[in-house]
């Protein structure tokens, strides 16, 4: 089942744009995700811009896969790369915990499929997917923590801290992170409020294989999301990689140098698309971050040809910051408008898999790409899911509930009481306000007669009292809900699992949940009824 996005909460009019009217807004991006032909031009702009050795890129993908246990067909594909003829399909995310929220596992699939799906479309060359382990940033408190359906099917949130106590600041990046002995009392309490199944006990046992003490979290998030996606060849890259680094230099010498200019490129863009959108990204003079003394700060640019770092009182000469690149390139990192380009530097990517907000941000690159010589891949939407369990589907057929009613609380309960109560409040209102409205124009004619003010008075009344009668139905509506407890009690468990604490199901809970229900065939369920090409949230049944 599928749904138009425009009839959902937390999807931007430029997202829906880009799906359902993309001529309103092409002359922001490169490529027609939807168009053939749009790939075809996607392939031959990254012939011609992409100038990395293949040789370096195999070789240092094949270092980096080796510790995060990946497969087989994974340094397959790696191979493949050698090949002028062979491209990537990447996408990426923050190295949440357990992976995060599910829609992280939802771009994997999505970049499996569409390299299955270009490979059998072109012959003539091979498509890899590839996942950018986004382990550079500081955020921990957005990758520490993850939510869950508990035993109660209760929304559930619960972290992991170093030490089991929460730190005031984070500044050290993500990915460098070590585990320690908390992380399996995480785990623990993980497994102790779910249910228990015939799969839990193998889940909890790789869980805690992948996520144990002396392991930094970017590992183990790339050794976990492969135990989930098994043989289906996904290739990782890890931008924090010192040889990777080195491939950069050119990128943030660039940057270094010609400052701001690629900052007044996106400034432009982001004013013409003000106009009628939302921008996503709010520029930087510089759009790099420095790490000084294991934290990372973003540089900026400071008089007497030097950089400062934000918050932290402290300035270097641009020589000093110049020569560090040169020799220790590892403690550079883009911030999230270089590093897309970064990300098509070292790959020959023709498309990048995307939710939402990422599809809207590279709204504002198009110039920026063109200053570093590069072009934009074609941005592909990410599938959007809610996964229907059987006693939802259940319940919504019962009561001929659509989706997206589920979305508006109160209509829906209105809904739901008129098909389980004799009486229904609405329509008794509606008729006593219908005559009540005829009674007072009657009544009102015949006071006007007798003095026009007095009748003016007199609808002022008739309107107060109509007003009062708001407070009235509320509370009529209210016994009415209590005395149809357990029906309105099942509605909210049913809103509370597809859009738990106010957010889709996709960008909250984590596939924990499912594959503990369902088992590691869960993710075959995936692959199998996901409609890559579809426009439209997809609404996946399970039984």
């Amino acid at each position: 089942m599928e749904v138009n996005y425009k009839k959902l909460p937390g999807f931007s009019r430029l997202f829906t744009d880009y799906i359902y009217d993309f001529n309103l807004i092409s002359a922001f991006y490169e490529h027609k995700y939807d168009d053939i032909n749009s790939f075809v031009n996607a392939i031959e702009k990254r012939k011609n811009h992409y100038s990395i050795d293949r040789g370096d890129i195999t070789r240092i993908l094949t270092e980096q896969n080796k510790s995060f246990n990946s497969s087989k067909k994974a340094f397959e594909n790696i191979s493949k790369l050698k090949s002028k003829n062979t491209f990537v399909v990447v996408t990426g995310q923050q190295i949440g915990i357990l992976t995060g929220n599910y829609y992280t596992i939802l771009k994997a699939v999505n970049a499996i499929q569409l390299s299955e799906f270009l490979s059998k479309k072109f012959h003539d060359y091979d498509f890899v997917p590839v996942f950018w382990l986004e382990c550079e940033d500081h955020d921990f408190s957005e990758i520490n923590n993850i939510n869950i359906f508990d035993k109660d099917n209760n929304p559930a949130n619960l972290k992991y801290f170093e030490g089991g106590e929460e730190k005031e600041k984070y500044l050290q990046p993500v990915g460098t992170i070590i585990a320690d002995e908390y992380i399996e009392t995480f785990i623990n309490n993980l497994f102790n409020n779910l249910i228990q199944t015939e799969f839990t006990e193998s889940l909890s046992d790789y869980s805690k294989r992948a996520y144990r003490s002396g392991i930094d979290l970017k590992t183990s998030f790339a050794r976990f999301l492969n135990y989930i996606l098994k043989e289906k060849g996904l290739v990782f890259i890890d931008p924090s990689d010192k040889e990777i680094k080195k491939l950069l230099i050119p990128v943030f010498e660039k940057e270094l140098n010609t400052y701001p200019q690629g900052c007044e490129l996106m400034i432009d863009t982001s004013a013409k698309l003000e106009v009628q959108y939302e921008p996503q990204i709010k520029p930087k003079p510089v759009n790099l971050f420095y790490i000084y003394e294991n934290s990372r700060y973003l540089l900026e640019p400071s008089q007497s040809n030097a950089f400062s770092l934000k918050n932290a009182r402290k300035k270097f000469e641009k020589q000093f910051i110049m020569d560090n690149l040169y020799e220790h390139p590892e403690y550079f990192s883009p911030n999230v408008a270089l590093r897309p380009v970064c990300q098509d530097f070292l790959l020959p990517s023709v498309s990048y898999i995307g939710g939402p907000s990422e599809v809207a941000y590279f709204a504002q690159l198009k110039s920026f790409y063109r200053f570093f010589n590069n072009s934009i891949p074609l941005i592909f939407p990410r599938t959007s899911v809610t996964i229907i369990e059987s006693r939802i589907q259940n319940f919504l057929l019962k009561y001929d509930i659509a989706f997206e009613e589920l979305f508006n609380v109160n209509e829906v309960t209105k809904k739901i009481m008129k098909s389980v109560t004799e009486i229904n409040v609405d329509d008794v209102f509606s008729s006593f306000i219908g005559s009540f409205n005829g009674l007072v124009y009657e009544t009102g004619d015949q006071i006007r007669r007798i003095d026009k003010n007095l009748e003016t008075l007199f609808q002022n009344k008739s309107a107060k009292f109509l007003e009062s009668l708001g407070s009235v139905k509320n509370k009529i509506t209210e016994t009415q809900i209590k005395q149809n407890e357990n029906t309105v009690k099942k509605l909210k468990s049913i809103i509370s699992n597809v859009y738990p604490d106010g957010y889709l199901q996709e960008r909250h809970i984590n596939i924990i949940y499912f594959l503990n229900k369902y088992g590691p065939e869960f993710i075959e369920t995936l692959f199998e009824k996901i409609d890559l090409f579809a426009k439209g949230h997809q609404n996946i049944l399970v039984n």
